[in-house]
């Protein structure tokens, strides 16, 4: 089985950045993963292009940067591109900049919203004045919410439901355990609409989808002066996601890299099909 940090060494010319997942990728269950930390301080010292790309919606860029120094990894704000940073560009192409939005969950601090040009409430009194909803994350009361948001898009599905992690399940503990992610909890109230004869698509932001790639890249060829027209398959993506990382991947023809330090096993990448089959396969960074 490959280690990342020895086939980087014999492959590095052939690559203009890199894109790296945190969750199951550098980080697993709070905890730092092997060679992560040389990896990065390796690519700093050589001003080699990268960013930390995460499905994380519900942490600001400034508490995903603390939260990954508690694990041992330290990582400036400014190196990480969350799922929700793609609100802004959701506001603008919407023309919806101070129109008010009902939040599931948690969203930041300061608050994606805020930053996107939205105003937001949690109050789901005042949810049938709401211009949308957006699913974030963390605990909050599952019950009213979600039983609130689908009687409101049941009124109005027309009004947009937005969703930075489009993720159904993360790993969230050493024993092996995992979360329920907003992309689960948005498509179970889409079902039972469904149900219904109502259809509410959901508005995703964050990996697989292609808003956030195109942001990444913009970022990457504005931040490092890279060339507008840069192949895409000169970007690498490490992830532990077939179907966010290496789908999302695929999608926009960057070239994919499966870590099996998260949720995906050795024999799930071997079985997958296109669009969910990595380019690589490693077993650990380092």
């Amino acid at each position: 089985m490959t280690v990342f940090n020895t086939w980087w060494k014999e492959h590095r010319r052939d690559y203009d950045a890199i894109l790296f997942d945190i969750d199951g990728t550098l980080i697993a269950a709070k905890k730092l993963l092997p060679g992560a930390d040389e990896l990065l301080a390796e690519l700093r010292r050589e001003h080699f292009p990268f960013y930390l790309l995460t499905n994380d919606g519900n942490h600001s860029t400034e508490e995903k940067s603390v939260l990954m120094a508690k694990a041992g990894l330290h990582v400036s704000p400014d190196e990480i591109v969350s799922c929700s940073m793609a609100l802004k560009q959701f506001a603008e192409d919407r023309a919806l900049q101070g129109k008010t939005f009902f939040i599931m969950g948690d969203l930041g601090v300061p608050c994606y919203t805020e930053r996107a040009g939205l105003k937001s409430t949690r109050d789901t009194h005042e949810l049938d004045n709401c211009a949308g909803v957006i699913v974030g994350e963390g605990f909050y009361n599952w019950h009213d919410h979600i039983q609130a948001v689908f009687n409101f898009l049941k009124k109005h599905p027309e009004r947009p439901l937005v969703v930075p992690n489009p993720d159904s399940y993360w790993p969230s503990s050493k024993k092996g355990e995992f979360g329920i992610g907003a992309g689960a909890k948005a498509r179970f109230i889409c079902g039972i609409l469904a149900e219904m004869g109502i259809v509410v698509e959901p508005v995703y932001l964050g990996k697989p989808f292609q808003l956030i790639y195109e942001y990444t890249l913009h970022l990457l060829k504005e931040r490092f002066q890279l060339a507008a027209n840069l192949p895409h398959e000169r970007i690498i993506m490490l992830g532990d996601s077939l179907q966010s990382d290496i789908k999302g991947a695929n999608q926009v023809g960057i070239t994919s890299g499966l870590m099996l330090t998260g949720i995906t096993t050795f024999e799930q990448a071997e079985k997958a099909e296109a669009p969910l089959k990595p380019d690589y396969i490693f077993e650990t960074i380092g």
